[in-house]
């Protein structure tokens, strides 16, 4: 009994022995390969297809001027104690604009052409916007620079009388017109767009068509009727109010991307 007691010790370490032994011998699969890992995915800040096709031969260029700017505007039925203000504001029209052109052009050959801060105060200061005031072109020939575009897209506020409420406005902005139950307020875009040629830097005119030229008749009509309306509770108190308002907001890019839309496709050939 007492040699059984010692002899199982002894025979499990021989055991275990001779099964680590054959472990470490036996040869691997000959052809065996290390597990392959999973393709990474592309960093956010990865270079993207957008950026890819920017880099290509340039069709036209966009300079888009909108700006970050919103206009508030209060009219009386007697034009007595009008109120106007310009509200700087992030809503990203020009990023609009851009994401619009690029739709109507087919995305190809489309770039953006960087616009300084404050590239476009001498156009604007001069108001009313109504036209080229002499400044325009030679803005767009510096902005142009080596881009050597065919043509270039340019959109800038404008001033003129808003349809919908018969006030003079000024770009992109919102008006709260009248008295007592008779004041409503209403969001509005007014804008420009020119086409320049790469070479010349004369303006082209879009094509010419039924289509494109009811178009063109229509283009400061609506939205369909009144459709830029919000309520009078988002008027703001003051005119800083403006910039935290969505309702505004969303109503504004909207209303734009509905007037761009309306208009682009002419520039580019398309009915």
């Amino acid at each position: 009994m007492t040699f059984f007691r010692r002899s199982v010790p002894l025979l499990i370490a021989m055991l275990w022995s001779c099964t680590n032994a054959l472990a470490q011998s036996s040869p691997a699969p000959p052809n065996a390969r290390p597990t392959p890992k999973a393709a990474a995915s592309p960093a956010k800040g990865g270079k993207s297809a957008t950026n890819f096709r920017d880099s290509g031969p340039c069709d036209t260029g966009v300079i888009a001027a909108l700006g970050d700017s919103f206009t508030v505007q209060k009219n009386g039925l007697t034009r007595l104690g009008d109120d106007y203000a310009e509200v700087p504001v992030s809503w990203g029209f020009d990023d609009l604009v851009f994401a619009r052109v690029k739709a109507a052009a087919g995305d190809a050959g489309v770039h953006r052409i960087a616009v300084p801060k404050g590239t476009f105060d001498s156009y604007y200061q001069s108001p009313p916007i109504r036209a080229e005031n002499g400044t325009l072109t030679a803005i767009v020939r510096k902005l142009a620079g080596t881009a050597r575009c065919a043509s270039y897209l340019v959109v800038t506020r404008r001033t003129d009388s808003e349809p919908s409420t018969n006030d003079e406005v000024t770009g992109i902005g919102v008006i709260n017109r009248g008295e007592g139950l008779g004041r409503y307020t209403h969001v509005f875009t007014m804008m420009d767009i020119r086409l320049y040629d790469g070479t010349t830097f004369e303006t082209r005119e879009p094509a010419t068509s039924s289509k494109s030229f009811l178009s063109r008749l229509t283009s400061g009509v609506g939205p369909p009727s009144r459709a830029g309306d919000v309520d009078n509770a988002n008027f703001p108190a003051s005119p800083p109010d403006a910039a935290n308002n969505t309702v505004l907001r969303d109503m504004a890019r909207s209303m734009l991307k509905f007037r761009l839309d309306q208009r682009l496709p002419a520039y580019f050939g398309h009915e």
